[in-house]
């Protein structure tokens, strides 16, 4: 057994689960690709030794590298101090940092004559090798992407009908009781956006430092590609104002692009892996990518069956380890109609989940159907509008300038590139009004399950599954709800009695409330009832109310607390 590289025989689930990803080794429509390959975990690799010392310890290694001229290079860009700090995260949140680990067992094939059949050949030859867990081929050629300035825009929020109560989501709900995602960092991963744009020039925005977009999508043939970024930091960030449209989760702390498409190239793989070392537990990454499936299911008017991003087997090693490490992972479920319950899915079926939450394309009325461009299938987790979603950017035919200023561009946006920064809003909020009950945040997995258990069911007119669409009202409620199971030697909390109440209640508290405290009442719809200080004896006056149940906010310097009361 040799100094630098160790073979740790661990539990034999880990052999059979290394098994299951071979055999998933395809070329996709693209001229180009990246040849990757993932050694085990049971393979402990020196981080600067490692090719010599594959070659010595695997003769078979060695041949193969002999017979195909190749090299081995360092892909994921992670340094060692992030992934620490994200295997830490991995064991308090999961009790298991293995998905962290493996990302330093991840490397580019290098070789010359980088054609796609050398390449698969490569990969076929690798794959043969019992240390080896997969081979994946990644395209290098793009994917299609699923402040008020003179003269004055008009206000467009009310034309953004997903912000509303059903058939939307309720945001306004949220607004009204003061969350619009304060505290949380949000990152999009695609290809560019218009920072120019009066709707994003005056708020936190930018590319992540380091990064440029390519001139390339200038070019007519990518027409579209940078402002569909704009679109979507619009339906996320756009300011709130009297003008143009409101961001959903407007009042987060930053939106950062990761570009896929660079002037040195495109790297998908690159894009998502520093938007990943540059996020931390909390953070809600939004995956505004598709990728080609295996094609089994040939649309006349689209030959591609495109599907989420982390059909790549990288990606959804990235994924993973992301959301492992407590960071939320929003990803578009695809627009190429494919069936992921199909036996052509198995293999990927077969990783086990992501984490990441998946969004599919519905409606946009209270049917909530799919529509039937939209990817779906049992691993799609939730939909939200893929049509008629009022947003920014220029895109052609469907767009308007104000002033004829590209700057102040509005749009009709669509498709699972619509739904899925709805869906990234919701879990942005909830992400907020969590941290601000507990001072902790919930997982990937705990959010996606909270929008699926409280949201508003799909349709049954059109076949497969996309999942509900989320509803604010219920989804806060229900992390208030779970806010209680914390420990409570770290939580402040109020009690309402009686409840359900008559004409008035007195609010009850082990801790001292101080004479600064507001005391709001929101009705179901999130609208205001009553605002009031807290009055000396904490007894809230409610004979003018009707009957029905409403929400009672309580504010204490820079907390806010929620409880559920009954008017009879």
């Amino acid at each position: 057994m040799k100094k630098n590289l160790l073979y740790l025989f661990i539990i034999s689930f880990s052999i059979s689960f290394a098994q299951q990803r071979k055999g998933q080794l395809y070329l996709t429509s693209a001229s180009k690709h990246d040849l990757h390959v993932s050694f085990g975990l049971d393979v402990t690799l020196n981080p600067t030794t490692f090719f010599e010392d594959l070659k010595e310890d695997n003769s078979i290694f060695k041949l193969l590298v002999d017979q195909y001229g190749f090299k081995l290079e360092k892909d994921i860009l992670i340094s060692e101090e992030k992934l620490l700090s994200m295997e830490e995260s991995a064991m308090k949140i999961k009790g298991n940092a293995d998905a962290i680990k493996k990302l330093r067992n991840i490397f580019k094939v290098r070789i010359d004559n980088p054609t796609n059949e050398r390449l698969f050949e490569v990969g076929q030859a690798l794959e043969q090798l019992k240390i080896v867990e997969y081979c994946n081929l990644t395209s290098l050629e793009p994917t299609k992407p699923p402040v008020d300035i003179p003269p004055t825009t008009p206000n467009f929020e009310p034309n953004q009908g997903y912000i509303q109560s059903n058939p939307g989501v309720n945001m306004q709900y949220a607004w009204d009781l003061g969350f619009t995602g304060q505290g949380i960092k949000m990152r999009d991963v695609e290809y560019g956006f218009n920072k120019n744009h009066e709707e994003l020039n005056v708020i936190n925005t930018s590319i992540a430092t380091g990064m440029n977009i390519s001139t390339t999508l200038s070019e007519q043939a990518y027409a579209g590609f940078t402002e569909h970024g704009t679109a979507v930091f619009g339906i996320l960030f756009a300011h709130k104002g009297t003008y143009g449209i409101s961001g959903m989760a407007y009042g987060a702390d930053e939106l950062v692009l990761f570009p896929e498409w660079q002037q040195s190239g495109y790297n998908r793989i690159n894009a998502i892996t520093q938007s990943i070392a540059n996020s931390t537990t909390g953070d809600v990454i939004v995956y505004e990518m598709q990728s080609n499936g295996p094609a089994v299911e040939v649309n006349q008017n689209d030959p591609i069956d495109y599907v989420m991003a982390e059909y790549n087997q990288v990606v959804w090693d990235l994924t993973k380890a992301a959301t492992d490490a407590g960071i939320t992972i929003v990803a578009a479920a695809g627009n190429g109609g494919a069936n992921l319950d199909t036996a052509a899915y198995a293999s990927y079926n077969a990783r086990g989940d992501s984490g990441a939450i998946i969004v599919g394309a519905g409606t946009d009325n209270i049917s909530h159907n799919r529509l039937n461009f939209s990817t779906f299938g049992t691993r799609v987790n939730l939909q939200a509008w893929g049509q008629n979603v009022r947003s920014i950017g220029f895109i052609t035919g469907i767009s308007s300038l104000v002033g004829n200023d590209f700057n102040q561009s509005y749009s009709t946006f669509s498709g699972t590139s619509s739904a899925t920064p709805i869906v990234a809003s919701c879990a942005t909020v909830l992400q907020s009004y969590y941290f601000s009950l507990t001072g902790n945040y919930l997982t990937s997995q705990q959010l996606r399950t909270i929008m699926q258990q409280t949201g508003i069911a799909q349709g049954t007119a059109v076949a497969g599954n996309i999942g509900p669409i989320p509803n604010m009202v219920a989804a806060m409620e229900e992390v208030y709800n779970q806010s209680l199971g914390l420990n409570e030697d770290t939580k402040f909390q109020f009690q309402v009695y009686p409840n359900p109440v008559s004409n008035q209640f007195t609010i009850l508290s082990g801790e001292l409330i101080s004479k600064e405290a507001k005391v709001e009442i929101y009705t179901s719809l999130g609208q205001v009832v009553l605002t009031t200080n807290l009055p000396n004896d904490k007894v809230v006056d409610v004979s003018q109310l009707s009957n029905g149940f409403y929400f009672v906010k309580i504010s204490e310097n820079n907390r806010s607390f929620i409880q559920k009361i009954i008017k009879k």
